[in-house]
This record gives structure tokens, sequence and C-alpha cells, in this order.
């Protein structure tokens, strides 16, 4: 090999030839996971085949582009040779290993996982020598042929001008995946959608709602169409082991109806009897779990983790199977009548794909310009449905999720405005120096309409005799958070302190006394309340299908987790473990501020793992 200077040209055409070259390495590498995937006709086969050139040759470019400033900066032949082998070769062995992690846990490689499995030693990993052994084989063995691409490309040469054909290349497959992913998704192909999560760092595009908006799908329609509904029994339970022993049940003696009132960004200290009267006129006769968490710190994780009392990680393989909750699956083997009704969408997120998919006539739109307008529609249905539809032989699964507080406006008419009310809800003005208490009258008027929205269900229970027979519990899906701590946090969905976490929970259960429970429960608590109290399940453990036990008996809760939508928390009692969507891991203390020394228990370590995966084949 030449030893004397490159030109700036050749080293960086030399450079981006080796970058995708490794693409096509880690793409044979990443066929380890197409072990897990389900692959059941050609057009699949076409799908996953476009998918992962496009993938992986954009992950080693993502992971390469350091590379070519290295070229840039270093003429010297044989350093930046050494480098970008060293280099290649330590991106190499990480997918390799994850493809290990993989198939141990069905999740990939995180800044998260490497955090429990260092802070858990080798109580979590314990490896042989000959197993260390082997891992130093493979990786000079990688090393070994870094080298030979890195040498047969320089002494090749490939020229630079058709560097623009491989980049046109990438940009075709991931365009044609992208586009593919987002058709399947608004048509309920789960053929295609159940890919996704197979492949590292792959976020596919979805676009039913815009298909929607301009007629190119009606996802209403499409549910409904047996054909449609047929692709998802292709994949349906394949990739999940959920739950993970048969369920013993017997004929309870008397069927409660249930009845879930969801409130979008009720935040616990809400319930006070300024802002939501009759809800806490409703409590102060029930019972009222004081110090209750939602597992999501935005919609989608919180009433995932409502309806599954699972980790919200599990989203992806949930509605990649059209696999709902267990509690929903009783209920309808128990011949239940079922009434889900939304405000906001039930298309984005995808709840009719998992927590709903297996509820019949679903309406996925609530029609109205206004949340507002959508809140009356939903209450005004309910009733239409005790009043007309209700079958009083049968019991009744209800879910209501109002959607006002979400944009912290009321009907310019509402008589109940808490002064002073900030007409133009500008949610760019809001900053360090805003006054959090003119956002806050807002909210807190969008509770008080939507309390009297929840008013008109419970009084209609009553008039009809129903709430002697409904277990009615009464939520929100995340809290809502006004700057309290100082650090410029506003609304939900940015941390997993107590203010976007930690919501209302009153709970009317016939046969039981009122009362107000101060320990600490979480949205993993309610799938195991409703199947061993009302649904006659309690022989079966709790752990066959939740992650956390039943909300009548007290839990030490020695960790939790939490979701949002990007990130994730590790939640314990004197820290939070937050994993963000760059990867990177901070601890923090309940005042939002960094932890710079903390360990972790090996136990615990141990025991979220087996959490995250266990749901899985």
């Amino acid at each position: 090999m030449n030893h004397s200077y490159l030109n700036l040209r050749h080293r960086t055409a030399w450079i981006s030839w080796f970058i995708f070259a490794n693409g096509l390495f880690a793409m044979l590498v990443g066929l380890r996971y197409v072990s897990w995937m389900s692959i059941p006709d050609i057009e699949t086969a076409a799908y996953v085949a476009i998918l992962y050139p496009g993938q992986f040759t954009l992950l080693a470019w993502l992971g390469g582009l350091p590379l070519l400033a290295l070229a840039l900066l270093l003429p010297a032949t044989r350093a930046l040779f050494t480098l970008a082998v060293i280099y290649a070769g330590i991106g190499i062995a990480f997918l390799a290993i994850d493809t290990v992690v993989y198939s141990l846990y069905r999740f990939h490689l995180s800044a998260f996982v490497l955090e429990l499995a260092l802070g858990g030693g080798t109580e979590i990993f314990s490896f042989s020598w000959q197993l260390w052994a082997s891992a130093i084989g493979i990786f000079i063995g990688i090393v070994v042929i870094e080298s030979v691409i890195a040498r047969v490309l320089w002494r090749r040469r490939p020229r630079a001008r058709w560097l623009g054909a491989g980049f046109a290349l990438i940009f075709g497959l991931q365009l044609s995946a992208h586009g593919w992913h987002a058709w399947a998704d608004a048509n309920y192909d789960t053929r295609i959608t159940g890919i996704t999560r197979h492949i590292p760092l792959y976020h596919a595009a979805t676009a039913k709602r815009v298909m929607s908006k301009y007629g190119l799908v009606d996802p209403q329609k499409v549910r409904e169409n047996q054909s449609a509904r047929a692709l998802g029994d292709v994949d349906r339970g394949s990739q999940l082991d959920y739950p993970t022993q048969p369920l013993k049940c017997s004929e309870p003696e008397r069927m409660l109806n249930v009845l879930m009132i969801v409130i979008d960004g009720a935040r616990w200290d809400m319930l006070d009897p300024r802002w939501m009267p009759n809800i806490y006129e409703f409590a102060e006769t029930n019972l009222i779990f004081e110090n209750h968490y939602s597992n999501g710190n935005a919609t989608k994780p919180g009433v995932f983790t409502l309806l599954y009392s699972l980790p919200a990680s599990y989203w992806d393989a949930f509605t990649a199977a059209k696999k709902p909750p267990v509690t929903i699956s009783r209920m309808q083997q128990l011949g239940y009548q079922t009434k889900v009704l939304g405000s906001a969408t039930l298309v984005s997120p995808a709840f009719d794909q998992n927590a709903f998919a297996s509820i019949p006539d679903l309406r996925l739109e609530t029609p109205g310009e206004q949340a507002w307008d959508r809140d009356i529609r939903i209450t005004e249905d309910w009733l239409s449905f005790t009043r007309s539809e209700l079958d009083p032989q049968q019991p009744f699964f209800g879910f209501l999720f109002y959607d006002t507080p979400h944009g912290h406006r009321v009907p310019d008419d509402y008589p109940s405005k808490f002064q002073p009310y900030w007409e133009s809800v500008n949610k760019l003005e809001l900053d360090e120096d805003f006054d959090p208490e003119l956002i806050k009258n807002n909210y807190k008027s969008t509770l008080h309409f939507v309390d009297n929205q929840v008013d008109k269900v419970l009084d209609d229970l009553q008039a009809r005799g129903l709430l002697n027979s409904t277990i009615v519990m009464i939520t929100g899906d995340h809290g809502q958070e006004f700057n309290e701590y100082g650090m410029n946090y506003w609304g939900h969905g940015s941390n997993f302190g107590e203010y976007q976490l930690r919501v209302p929970m009153v709970v009317h259960w016939p046969g039981r006394a009122a009362g107000r429970i101060g320990y600490r429960t979480e949205n993993f608590d309610i799938a195991p309340t409703l199947m061993s109290e009302a649904l006659n399940c309690g022989d079966t453990p709790t752990d066959a299908y939740a992650t956390g036990n039943s909300m009548f008996r007290p839990s030490d809760h020695r960790w939790s987790i939490a979701h949002s939508y990007m990130d994730s928390a590790l939640l314990l009692n004197d820290l939070k473990l937050v994993t963000y969507a760059s990867g990177s891991v901070e601890a923090l203390n309940d005042k939002m501020k960094a932890v710079p020394d903390y360990s972790l228990s090996p136990t615990i370590s141990a025991e979220v793992l087996r959490e995250l995966s266990r749901f899985y084949e």
C-alpha cells in the first residue's frame, strides 16, 4: 500500500466507499434478525429486501460520518487506514452484540440496557473465559475483514462520481420502505408493520391521519373490512407470550359493569371542589387513591399502561399482533357489551390496533371541530347507549376519553372561566418568566368543563339504577406541568417528575366502603385489580399478564417504569434513571436535578431486564 499523502478527493472517495461497504457488512450481520420476523409471503419478503439495504447502509453512514471528518483532517494514509478499520470494527461488533441481546430479551441494545447491565455487574451477565475468548476471536475476525475491505477498496479505487448513485439508491430505498410501511399501517397490514420493531433504530413512517384527511384511505371502512382484518391473523400472537400461562378463571357470582373515564392531562391535585366539584363530590363517597401514578407522561404510554398494566415498550409488539388486554378479552368472553368513545382519535396513537383491536363497531373518530364539541358528543353518545342500546341482562364495559384539557381552551360562552383567562393560548410565549397562573386558569377551566360532562354520565348511572352494579374508575392518562420545578417544563411528555406522572384515581366499587388510600398505586396495578377482584381470575398469578399487583393490597414498589413517546425512565425510590431518544442516560432526583453518583442494585437490574422481555416468545 502506498503510504504517501493522499489527495483530498481520493481520501474522501475511499472512506465513502468504505462506509458503503460497511453498510453491506452490517446488513449481513443483521440477517440474524430475520429469524425473529414473520415473513409469510413474497410481498413481505420484498418489503424486507427493500428495508434491509436502505436501513443498514443509512446506519453505516450515520455512524461513519466521523470517519469522513477524519479523511479531511488526517492526510497520513496509515493513520487514517488504521483508525477507519478499528472504528468500523467496533461498530460492527456492537451490532453483533445487539443481535445477541435481541436473541435473549427481544429488545435492542441501548444506553439504558448497558446501564442496567453495568450496574448489575456479574450478577446480571456472567461470562466464562471460553466465552470471552470466543468474543475476542470474533472481534479480531471482524477487524481482519475490515482490513481486507479497506485494502480492496484502496487498490480498486472506485470512482467518486459513482457516489451520487449510491446516495440516490439509499434515498430511494428509504423512501420506498417508509412509504410502504405508511400505506400498510393505514390499511392494517400487520405483515409489514410487524417487521418494524425487529430492526435497530428503525422508526417507520406512519401517515394514517394524513391519508384519511385527503381521502386516500378510510380507516373506519378498512378496519371493518374482513379481508383487511384477516391480515392481523397472520401474525396474531406469534411474537408474544401473553399471558405467559393459561388463565385460571371461573364464572363470577356477580358480573359487575366496568366504566373507565379518562381525562386527558388530569393531575392529582386538581381533584378539588373548586375545579372539579362533581367528581370531587363523587370521590368523597367512594375510594380515592391519593398516591396514584400513570406509567406514562403522554397519552400513548398512559392509556396503554392503564389498559394493559405492562410497560409501554411492548407497544409495537402488541400493535403488530393486534393483541387486546386480558381484561377486555376476559370481559368479552363473559359476554360483556362494549362501548368505547374517544374525544381524541383512536387512530393516532393506534389504540384501535392494540387495546381496542377486538372491539366491534369501534368508532375511530368522533365528529366535532373542537375538543369540547367532541367531549359533548361522547357524553351524548354514552347516554344514548345506556338509554336505547344497553341490554340490561348483560354487563357492559365502557371507556370514555375526554380531551378538552389538552388544548387549554373552553367554549367562548362557557360561564365558568377562571380569571384571568388566557384567550390567545400561544404556547410559544411560555418561558421561565411567564406567569403560570394564566395558563393554569385555562387548564382549571377545561377540567371544570369536563367535570360537568362526567357528572351527566354519573347522574345517568344513578338514575338508571346502574351505579350499584358498576365499577367506575375516573383518572387521567398523565399529568400536566406548569413550570413547578422552575426549569421551564410546561405541559407533559418532557420529564418523569411527579407533576407529569401523578394523576387522580377515583374508584366506585359496589360493596366496598369509601375511604382514602395513601399507599402508592400505579397503572400497572389496574389489570390485576380487575382480573382478581371483578372477573374471578384470582387463581392466576398476576405476573402472568401484568407488571403490578392488586390496588387493594399494598406493594413495596421498589422500582417502576414509565415511558414517553421517545424517552423512558426507571423509577426508583431515590432517583430516576432516564433514557433519552438520543441514547444518553441521566440520573435525576425528585427535583429533576442530576445525581452524579449512584449505584443500581443488581437484583433490581435483573428484574427490570426480565420485565422488559418476558412477554416475548
